[in-house]
């Protein structure tokens, strides 16, 4: 045992991962925000205040959390809570995130009586005992990083490829600041994977086998797609079809374990598919309806997610080329493991570079690709060793590259916590722009893409720099006389128009004008104006706005007039549609309907 001390202590790959674990948890406790359990990490953290403070733990009550977001302005809208098929609201993410936020809510639970704050699940101790909570994560992914590096690459290497993962990487960003989102636990939850797969096909154990079950499931219930994990301890040690066999007869030689690890598998998963059922009626149900986002995986977005000075990957994090480069030697000198991880990078990358929404919010980098950097580190640390055979220029080039590339990523990192770099909006133009800068002008971001308000509200407030492109009229059938809604009715005839056909731009403002009486209308029942894109999937970027009532005199009509922005267009023969939602189903006469359409000058 003491041995073991002091050869941890004696190692550069230990005293570095212990630097940087320090560095981290400075950094990281000197930016608390109040709003640490915001957006995202809102969805994913509901069902512990919903259950421990305002009881509501299935979340059939959307009151209290609208009167918190109000309070505290957590999220532009609570795009986090989904809906059963009965129309009955439930939680929008599954419930893996909640299980391992636990132990640290109940932490922040208890100080918040203790130190006399609000007990109402947002108060700053529950945000501190949160933070606390990633730190805690962050530091066990690192360790096992280091544990899995030694398996396969000197210690000196080891230690060299923790510093460029931490710091020359956008791990940087979401494994500090952002640890609360998912990537932070998946990046452990893969460590820790890999580990238990390597130790159990050395010693066939079968704590080993229930951790890889165990662990296995908890991803799923963070992220589904990362069920795609299995794929490592399934082709681990399998290079060959005579390998393939020999695995197959391992396999039957523990089916015990097996059944074991199933039974660990169905244990784990059993309180999401409880919820499930109560809510729905169905052991599996996919509450993630969100047409406006979802799996493209015949047109990935393999350039964009790549390449683009929006979020491209190689752009910001362009030290993982090395990495790349590295799953050559992966394959040459660890035929046992390259067929296991390389299937996983591949499989799980594609999927990331398939989703519609492939920039994934204001994250540094292609945020969910730190998910496999286990992977990456493994075959970087390959890439290293080799380069200790190679010539000395050669050596030095690639170090010169590799500190350039850490520079590089901690400055930007710095520009975007300071609102140089922008998260969302970035062009190659004002990338370049900006780059190396410490400041901006506005002229500078008028190189920036189109600004998106995520409050909801829908303001034309810079029409001078568009120019209308189409004005029409909604086709009824009797212009001369208008359209009528009776009780019987409850939609107007509809403005339907393939994207593709408006316009080649990303992006359009829609203003559409009603004409209209009636003698019905009152503050509490007036028609909607409904304006949202619309695909096989359903519609998204649904917006309504509320028809102003007044009081009509005989033959005389009020104008009102909607205004629209389409939102990220998954796919331009995505149509546009528009019309009036009488949802009281009251008599209202509308006179007339007109769409107009503006494009960016």
């Amino acid at each position: 045992m003491k041995s073991k001390a002091i050869n941890f202590i004696s190692s550069k790959s230990a005293i570095v991962t212990l630097l940087l674990i320090t560095v981290l948890i400075v950094f990281r406790l000197s930016n608390v925000s109040e709003r640490e359990t915001s957006w995202d990490v809102l969805g994913y953290y509901l069902p512990l205040p919903a259950t421990f403070v305002y009881d509501d733990p299935l979340m059939e009550n959307r009151e209290w959390i609208e009167q918190i977001n109000e309070e505290k302005e957590l999220t532009g809208t609570l795009y986090q809570i989904s809906s059963t098929p009965d129309g009955e609201p439930m939680y929008f993410f599954l419930l893996g995130m909640a299980f391992l936020y636990l132990p640290f809510f109940l932490l922040g639970h208890g100080s918040a009586f203790l130190f006399g704050y609000p007990a109402d699940g947002f108060s700053m101790p529950y945000q501190y005992a949160m933070v606390v909570g990633g730190l805690f994560y962050t530091i066990l992914g690192l360790l096992y990083l280091r544990k899995i590096l030694l398996q396969y690459v000197p210690d000196k290497i080891a230690a060299f490829v923790i510093i460029i993962v931490v710091l020359a990487t956008n791990y940087s960003h979401h494994l500090s600041l952002k640890n609360l989102e998912t990537v932070n636990v998946l990046f452990l939850f893969v460590c820790l994977i890999i580990w238990n797969t390597i130790q159990w096909h050395k010693t066939q154990k079968l704590k080993n086998l229930l951790a890889i079950g165990g662990f296995i499931t908890i991803m799923s219930l963070v992220k589904p797609s990362e069920v795609l994990i299995v794929l490592i301890p399934i082709f681990f040690g399998v290079y060959s079809k005579s390998t393939l066999l020999e695995k197959w007869e391992l396999i039957k030689k523990h089916k015990l374990q097996f059944l074991w690890m199933i039974g660990v598998c169905l244990i784990v998963a059993l309180p999401q598919m409880s919820y499930w059922y109560v809510k729905t009626g169905k052991l599996f149900y996919d509450s993630y309806i969100n047409p406006g986002v979802g799996l493209d995986v015949f047109s990935p977005y393999v350039f964009e997610s790549l390449f683009s000075y929006k979020k491209g990957w190689l752009i910001y994090t362009p030290v993982m080329i090395l990495s790349l480069i590295g799953f050559y030697y992966l394959f040459k000198n660890h035929r046992k493991s390259a067929i296991a991880y390389t299937s996983y990078f591949v499989v799980t990358t594609y999927i990331i570079f398939s989703w519609t929404e492939w920039w994934y919010g204001a994250g540094f980098s292609n945020r969910p690709l730190i998910t496999t950097y286990p992977i990456l580190a493994i075959s970087l640390g390959l890439f290293l060793t080799q380069l200790l055979e190679k010539s000395k220029v050669l050596r030095i080039g690639v170090l010169v590259f590799v500190i350039l590339c850490l520079s590089l990523n901690q400055f930007q990192w710095w520009q975007l916590r300071n609102g140089i770099l922008e998260p969302y909006r970035t062009t190659k133009e004002y990338y370049w722009v900006s780059f190396l800068k410490t400041s901006v002008t506005d002229t500078d971001k008028e190189l920036l893409t189109v600004f998106r308000d995520f409050d909801g509200v829908h303001k034309f407030s810079n029409k001078s720099e568009y120019k209308m492109v189409s004005e029409e009229n909604i086709d009824f059938d009797d212009m001369v006389n208008g359209f009528n809604f009776t009780p019987e009715i409850e939609f107007s005839p509809s403005y339907e128009k393939p994207f593709k056909e408006i316009t080649t731009k990303d992006h359009i403002w829609v203003e559409v004008k009603v004409v209209y009486r009636g003698k019905e209308l009152s503050e509490e029942k007036m028609p909607l104006i409904v304006t949202h894109m619309n695909r096989r999937e359903g519609a998204y970027g649904y917006y309504t706005t509320k028809i102003p009532s007044r009081t009509f005199l005989d033959r005389d009509f009020a104008v009102f007039t909607a205004q629209y922005m389409t939102p990220n267009i998954r796919n331009v023969n995505d149509t546009l549609k528009i019309y009036v939602w009488n949802k009281d189903r009251l008599n209202i006469e509308i006179a007339n309907i007109k769409v107009k359409v503006f494009e960016r000058k």
